[in-house]
């Protein structure tokens, strides 16, 4: 009998040291949540009332048109701002490559696609439409403070995006 209940004892050791404990979400992780939830929601066009919620009132914005001097976003104008990008390039749709969290910091690298069936604006000028499939890379940065995302910054490669528009001639060999 001693030998039963010593066995049942070790055997019930062995289990709970072997079972999963209850996963705890590490700062990063949420974060990271955080992030993916406000980028398919914005990006995606899942549901862009959600910005209310994943962002500050006063998000600064320190992307290559802002020449990386930041610009303030309210939810509502990031609505506005996506709702825009939506006319020009109705199917945009972001693939998420890989995701990197390290304190209140997140950075996405993405694959952006969509048919080019609109006029497009670029810093080179209107790219007219050419109904051809587009893909490019692009890297988001985000910082996450008390739950909300406070700050951002994004880097398209906009070089390849405008070849594969017509808006640069690789043709000529001038590159």
């Amino acid at each position: 009998m001693k030998k039963l209940f010593a066995t049942s004892i070790l055997l019930s050791l062995i289990f709970s040291a072997c079972s999963p404990s209850p996963k705890t979400n590490t700062k990063e992780e949420i974060n990271k949540e955080i992030v993916l939830t406000f980028f398919n929601s914005m990006w995606n066009m899942q549901n862009l009332d959600t910005l209310d919620h994943l962002i500050v009132p006063d998000y600064m914005d320190y992307a290559p048109s802002t020449n990386f001097q930041g610009r303030n976003y309210t939810p509502e104008t990031m609505r506005i701002g996506r709702q825009r990008f939506a006319q020009m390039m109705p199917d945009l749709r972001y693939e998420i490559d890989a995701v990197v969290a390290e304190g209140n910091d997140v950075v996405l690298f993405t694959t952006g696609k969509f048919t080019h069936s609109n006029p497009t604006f670029t810093r080179l000028g209107l790219a007219q439409p050419t109904n051809k499939e587009v893909a490019y890379k692009t890297v988001f940065r985000y910082t996450v403070e008390n739950g909300k995302i406070v700050r951002g910054f994004d880097l398209h490669d906009m070089y390849n995006r405008c070849i594969q528009m017509g808006v640069i001639d690789t043709a000529g060999g001038n590159l």
